[in-house]
């Protein structure tokens, strides 16, 4: 008999049951001679089995880092005042806010290093927005999110998002990694006001966000903050009503971190975890996913002690930016998929190809090809867009140019063929049925009538002059954009709405902030900017009370003069 067991295994086959204090363990309870509670799955164990959180299942938590059996034995014990969970795009603010506070901080993380995704992130510049302008955004934000986003969090936003861009480029600086470029963009509205948002760019790619928290970590451990890699946390404890600990697996045995303050879960989404996934976003499960590791362990760490998940259905983000320009994304010329035919109206904005991608029957439905001609750069400016130039284009091409800037190397799919035989050759689709499908469309052109999807006239133009360029998209899960449920301070909250004391749930591990079923592109930068603006404000409630913090970077004019560029 084999006695290599784990830590994991060891504690589902042995209940330890503590005195001091009660352990969550991810809301596992003890099941005794009591009936699991509703929507619980009971397992059987050696000490009388224990019942999943409600919503959860074993598949659940075995898909992820969390573990669901009470932990009470431990190699090592700390304390501080807040402890984050999570080195990445939230995570990082919060551990950088808590030392602004004068506080102590630990900082769990799964990996060996910090990660995080995007190019940078936005917020509401109040300084240049007026009052009806600032009610106008968020009326627009909601409207682009079918009205389903949290309103609560939207306002938090609106309200905080400026501060934190400001801070974020300042703290970017002093780790020595400061924005590219911090652009802002002025919209007016038909009653005379006006909102201004800005934009940081963290690193020109292949660099992008992960660089920044990279260098933040390192500021942040020179200044008192201690980091804990390859330790995820696992499990909460609470004390009566409040969260007053979290358990973290390290590689000599579990530590118990102790948060007299407030633990911050900022952990990120659930796309890796197939339970989950086929849970909350069924449709999402053959698309390949474009991250690793995001299990769901914070939320289920939450649920554990009363916690519970926004509704179904949750938004997520279905992007390829990589393959071409961005430029090119939102231009409508024809489409077709892996098998060279054409399967809808091109009109469809980027983040929602993948509703109409999903009903391919394909073990990848994210692939697909987009086609056009040497005329490409005319034909889209008449339609009003601006096209990339043929040399950033070559960027794009697998080849083209020995050393391309501003790309990742290894996702390009850009082609560009002298015939069409040659052009689905390199995009490996069928030539017989791209050609066959490229002559349908033209004779639609010339017509000038879609007859098979619709698409207005006025986007018909020929595929005719050579050579003839080719997008391979592939469209993948970058982020799942619901979370644990919140309240207006990121404070998780129970079934019944009332903050549970001790915790918060903060970026992609938190509630509702986007609710329409894609995520919407109403202000770029959102996504990473709301993840910011959560871990820092939370952690300064958790510390404070409230929302002000000690040392605010709310000196426009001066940041405007030192990080803007004015012309």
């Amino acid at each position: 008999m084999s006695t290599n067991m784990d830590r994991r295994g060891f504690i589902k086959g042995s209940l330890v049951l503590g005195a001091a204090g009660t352990v969550a363990a991810l809301g596992a309870s003890l099941a005794g001679c009591a009936a699991a509670p509703n929507g619980a799955e009971q397992h059987a164990g050696g000490n009388g089995g224990f019942s999943y959180p409600a919503g959860t299942t074993a598949s659940d938590f075995e898909q992820s880092s969390a573990i669901a059996e009470p932990i009470t034995e431990f190699a090592d014990e700390k304390t501080y005042d807040i402890v984050v969970v999570g080195a990445g795009t939230s995570g990082l603010p919060a551990v950088l806010t808590a030392l602004e506070e004068g506080a102590t901080v630990a900082c769990l993380q799964k990996e060996s290093t910090p990660i995080s995704q995007g190019n940078g992130s936005s917020g509401v510049i109040l300084d240049e927005t007026t009052d009806l302008g600032l009610l106008r955004w968020i009326q627009g934000y909601r409207e682009a999110c079918s009205y389903r986003v949290n309103l609560d969090l939207v306002r938090f936003f609106a309200e905080h998002s400026g501060e934190t861009a400001m801070w974020m480029a300042r703290m970017g600086k002093e780790a020595g990694y400061p924005p590219y470029e911090s652009k802002l963009t002025r919209t007016e509205t038909a009653d005379g006001s006006h909102v201004t948002t800005m934009r940081n760019a963290f690193g020109v790619k292949p660099e992008n966000n992960g660089n920044l928290v990279k260098a933040l970590a390192e500021y942040a451990a020179s200044k008192g903050a201690e980091f804990f890699y390859r330790t995820p946390g696992v499990q909460l404890v609470k004390d009566g009503e409040r969260v007053t600990a979290v358990i973290g697996d390290g590689e000599e045995g579990y530590i118990k971190f102790n948060a007299t303050k407030a633990v911050i879960l900022a952990t990120g989404d659930y796309q890796n975890n197939d339970s989950m996934l086929s849970k909350y976003a069924p449709d999402l499960v053959r698309f390949t996913k474009k991250q690793m590791n995001k299990t769901g362990d914070g939320m289920l760490m939450a649920m554990g002690v009363g916690a519970t998940m926004t509704p179904v259905g949750h938004s997520k983000q279905m992007h390829d930016m990589d393959a071409a320009p961005m430029a090119m994304t939102g231009i409508p010329f024809l489409a077709v998929n892996e098998e060279g035919e054409r399967f809808m109206n091109e009109e469809i904005p980027m983040h929602y190809w993948d509703e109409t991608l999903r009903f391919q029957n394909a073990e990848d439905p994210g692939k697909f090809c987009r086609i056009f001609d040497n005329a490409y750069f005319e034909t889209a400016k008449a339609w009003g867009y601006s096209p990339s130039s043929v040399e950033l284009m070559e960027n794009y091409i697998p080849g083209a140019v020995e050393n391309p800037k501003g790309v990742v190397k290894d996702l390009i799919d850009t082609h560009r063929c002298d015939t069409l035989d040659e052009l689905a050759d390199e995009l490996g689709i069928p030539a017989d049925a791209l050609k066959k499908t490229v002559e349908r469309y033209n004779q639609l052109c010339e017509t000038g009538i879609d007859e098979d999807f619709g698409k207005q006239s006025k986007y018909l133009a020929p595929i005719a002059e050579p050579p003839f360029w080719g997008i391979h998209q592939w469209i993948r899960l970058t982020a799942m954009g619901g979370g644990i449920r919140v309240n207006e301070n990121y404070q998780v909250v129970d079934e019944g709405g009332t903050p549970i004391p001790g915790l918060y749930s903060v970026g992609f591990n938190a509630g509702d902030i986007c609710g329409d079923v894609d995520w919407s592109l109403y202000l770029g930068g959102m996504s990473c900017g709301s993840c910011m603006t959560s871990g820092r404000y939370a952690t300064i409630h958790a510390l404070t009370g409230g929302l002000v913090p000690s040392k605010p970077s709310d000196d426009w004019e001066a940041f405007r003069a030192e990080f803007v560029d004015i012309a």
